[in-house]
């Protein structure tokens, strides 16, 4: 099952120019990503690796030295098992049909913005999650078919401890430090912790973060626009930050 993160994820950033690397590394901090590493060749990449195993690599494809980005794409695929997006400012045939036989979680295209950096985290680290959680829940029913997985989280409401399904809550809203919880069947409780030490308990492949004050359950959104997330009747604002990571995780076509 998917382990949730205790503290920031750690990443890993290889890059060869000390002005993005350091660029890359303030601005995941103002994600609040802390825990990040710097790396400016394949070398020092694997050292990284095997030292501190990070949860996600970001990487450039033209890094200098006797392996460029993608060949330690695939030596971090095959031999890690450690996940990556790819930086790049190279978009030609040759180059994406290279890349993408390493199997990246996502690419970040130089010159990039904030929002770029940051919808490709999001949705790099959600997939890594759900891929982890399928692959969790077949192992476990294969070991013992008798077992069910966790579907869902218990609040203590003064002695008694009550069940609430993933499936039944559709959002949580914060207020200082309080969050809400709201249950689709008009439940609410009120519980005097942050937002972000509700959503570690929280399988990360359910549960979405869409404003800095708003976590939803993604299996309960029925539409979305640039300015809110609706849950039925329910709108729920959408930060802009937010937007494209979470757009980029839903299965989408256009209609005439």
């Amino acid at each position: 099952m998917e382990q949730p993160y205790s503290q920031s994820p750690r990443i890993l950033i290889v890059e060869d120019e000390p002005f993005i690397a350091e660029n890359l590394q303030e601005m995941l901090s103002i994600f609040g990503y802390d825990d990040t590493e710097l790396a400016n060749s394949a070398n020092q990449a694997i050292k990284a690796i095997k030292s501190s195993r990070p949860d996600l690599v970001l990487l450039d494809v033209k890094i200098k030295g006797d392996q460029d980005g993608i060949e330690l794409g695939s030596i971090i695929k095959e031999q890690y098992k450690v996940p990556f997006v790819y930086i790049t400012s190279y978009s030609d045939k040759e180059t994406i049909n290279r890349a993408k036989h390493t199997q990246p979680l996502g690419f970040i295209v130089k010159p990039f913005t904030k929002d770029d950096v940051y919808a490709a985290i999001e949705v790099a680290l959600f997939n890594k999650n759900r891929l982890a959680a399928n692959l969790g829940a077949d192992r476990l029913i294969a070991a013992n078919p008798t077992t069910y997985s966790n579907d869902s989280i218990f609040v203590k409401k003064k002695s008694l401890l009550e069940k609430i399904k993933y499936e039944n809550l559709h959002w949580i809203e914060a207020d200082g430090n309080h969050i809400t919880i709201h249950v689709n069947d008009g439940r609410d409780y009120t519980i005097r912790k942050s937002l972000k030490e509700i959503t570690d308990k929280l399988p990360k492949d359910r549960f979405l973060r869409v404003h800095k004050s708003f976590v939803v359950l993604v299996d309960a959104v029925t539409a979305i626009d640039t300015n809110f997330v609706y849950l039925g009747e329910k709108k729920i604002p959408i930060g802009r930050s937010y937007y494209n990571a979470f757009t980029a995780t839903l299965n989408t076509i256009s209609a005439s």
